[in-house]
């Protein structure tokens, strides 16, 4: 029992484009809404689809004018979808064919008239025929999703108990549906819910990000050869620091959330690699997640995991990271490998400081790990000497203007775009943009910049493009890099002119120290540091109830955050030490925080003519 709008057709991407053009045409030439809004709301018939956009950009009093508007706007967006090729959603065609071989039988149960319905079928791709039934919303006695109505007649119609038949829905509002008429639901992440959502509806037995088939290739070769799409980006991200250091290029496509499935799927063709030896072990690390791994090829295929050094595995295996509530779909991916290769995985997670990079370090290690199995080692290097190629030693980075007053900085990644305006004539109100996936959420970030760039007397642009992978501590660190370096340009071109503090921080007086929990100084003199002090409690308690695994403002994560300091750091280049004197919650602490550095910040760019052509540092190595 198929949906038709966002299942069986991709009317989600017509309707984005066609919304806002209505919109401008017969409502206002200024009114709008985002892809989010008609996403929302995309499951529900035209009528009440339009009542709700209307009710988003326009108040609720203004009925009459509402009433008035809807039927000019059904009845435009209903001649500009039979005017309108509507494409099938990918692998469709695959999936109608198997069902007819194995001889199912096959309706669209849609919340549209029945008529329009049977219109777009036999209009597009010629699907008519290919259905027993089609039933619509405007059979008599027959109440609209997410009542069961709908399906229950359909289950009839084909003369097939509710029990035996399996609904196909895009929609929370159809999943509802199918599940209260006694369906098998099957919720698809092409139209108006998220994987995300239909993974965590009750109403769904089985979810897919889409109809494709899953594909897993890998080739020894060129690592930057990459394609990667699972349900979960912080997955792929795994996945792909693992290909990296096996060195492979990868093309994979995976539809679902069986994540030992697709370690088996990895593993089937990893084992399918020359083997130079029969055991291995290597230390990965990066930045401050580090993991040793062994692994022993003449051995039941199997996982260990354990921790080390104060690393309390549950609780590690426990914390989420990025777009997962914890780590157990790596563990199922990594014990899924080791089953299909076969080989004994033997993973020690050595470090938490933040879990992302925890797990990039298991990940990397294993990889590493794996190449070794393949690749003897080698004394010396191979190939023969030569000229260096003449390239730009920063090729990611462009510095697009510095003078002692603004810099404009771009930084291009294989993972982002990262671009950054820092202007010193004085505090404006920050603009930041964010170009991520909806699986992540960052707009807090401009809240907490504000008060930086408030606190340091600054106007910062900033706009960020994620131009592979969504990863929020991505978008935090990289920001935080690039904002860094332009800070940076302007502190270089002032100390050559004038000279300047080069350093600074938040206290200027004792009733500073006093009254603020957290004080943060900051000196830029040609290396990356940055450090937590707590005053009242152990590192480790403090890790806790403060770092890791707490949300902050607008859906932040905390761990995300000490990224943006990290990156921060290494992009200005300079020492940060944050004091916590008391105990305060993350949520209160962290605002805190970026505005002390705001006003360390404002304090390293003031004017210091005895310093001037040096550092604040004694060896004056800043560039």
């Amino acid at each position: 029992l198929w949906d038709m709008d966002g299942v069986l057709l991709d009317t989600l991407s017509q309707d984005d484009a066609l919304c806002n053009q209505l919109l401008h045409a017969i409502v206002d030439s200024g009114a709008t809404v985002d892809r989010a809004t008609i996403r929302r709301f995309f499951p529900f018939d035209l009528p009440e689809f339009w009542r709700r956009i209307l009710e988003t950009i326009a108040p609720s009093s203004d009925r009459g004018r509402q009433d008035e508007l809807i039927p000019k706007l059904v009845d435009a967006h209903e001649a500009a979808r039979e005017s309108t090729p509507v494409a099938l959603n990918l692998g469709i065609e695959d999936v109608l064919r198997a069902a007819r071989e194995e001889g199912l039988k096959l309706a669209v149960v849609s919340n549209n008239p029945t008529t329009q319905v049977r219109e777009m079928l036999r209009r597009h791709h010629n699907l008519l025929p290919r259905f027993d039934e089609v039933i619509g919303n405007d059979l008599q006695r027959v109440a609209k999703k997410p009542a069961p109505d709908s399906y229950l007649f359909a289950a009839r119609a084909l003369d097939v108990p509710a029990r035996r038949c399996v609904v196909i829905e895009d929609s929370l509002l159809g999943v509802h549906a199918g599940r209260a008429a006694g369906c098998f639901v099957v919720g698809v992440a092409t139209g108006s819910a998220s994987f995300e959502d239909l993974e965590a509806s009750p109403s769904v037995d089985r979810t897919y990000l889409s109809f494709e088939m899953n594909r897993v290739a890998m080739t020894p070769g060129l690592v930057t050869k990459k394609s990667i799409l699972t349900p979960n980006d912080f997955v792929s991200h795994m996945i792909e620091h693992l290909a990296w250091r096996v060195g492979c290029s990868i093309d994979l496509r995976w539809n679902n959330a069986d994540w030992s499935a697709l370690g088996r799927a990895l593993g089937e063709v990893m084992r399918t690699f020359p083997r130079s030896r029969d055991s291995t072990a290597v230390l990965g690390m990066i930045d401050d997640g580090s993991a040793e791994v062994r692994l022993e090829a003449n051995a039941p295929g199997r996982l260990s995991l354990k921790g080390v050094g104060g690393v309390d595995l549950d609780w590690f295996l426990g914390l989420r990271c990025e777009q997962m509530s914890s780590g157990k779909p790596l563990v199922e991916i990594l014990g899924g490998i080791a089953d299909a290769v076969p080989v004994h995985l033997d993973v020690t997670v050595c470090s938490v400081e933040d879990p992302h990079h925890s797990w990039e370090g298991v990940f990397r290690s294993v990889g590493s790990a794996f190449l070794r199995l393949m690749v003897e080692r080698s004394d010396r290097p191979s190939g023969e000497d030569g000229p260096e190629p003449d390239e730009p030693v920063e090729s990611d980075w462009k510095v697009l203007r510095r003078s002692t007053m603004s810099a404009e900085v771009l930084r291009s990644t294989a993972e982002s775009e990262v671009r950054v305006f820092l202007d010193c004539s004085g505090f404006q109100p920050t603009r930041c943009r964010f170009d991520v996936s909806d699986s992540i959420h960052v707009e807090g970030l401009g809240d907490l910049l504000e008060g930086l760039s408030r606190a340091a007397g600054v106007r910062l642009d900033v706009d960020f493009k994620a131009t592979r992978l969504s990863s929020s501590h991505v978008v935090m660190e990289d920001t935080g890099m690039v904002i860094g370096r332009a800070l940076k340009e302007v502190l270089v071109r002032r100390m050559r002119r004038w000279g300047i503090n080069g350093a600074g921080s938040s206290v200027s007086s004792g009733e500073d120290l006093d009254q603020s929990p957290i004080q943060v100084g900051l000196s830029v003199e040609g290396r990356k540091f940055w450090k937590y002090v707590p005053f009242a409690m152990s590192y480790e308690e403090f890790r806790r109830s403060f770092l890791i695994g707490h949300t902050v403002g607008r859906g932040l994560f905390s761990e995300d955050l000490d990224d943006f300091i990290d990156g921060f750091s290494g992009g200005a280049m300079g020492s940060v030490v944050v004091h916590i004197r008391k105990p305060v919650t993350p949520q209160e602490g962290w605002p805190m925080l970026f505005r002390a550095l705001g006003t360390a910040i404002a304090e390293a760019l003031e004017r210091n003519p005895s310093r001037k052509g040096v550092t604040p540092g004694v060896k004056a190595t800043l560039d």
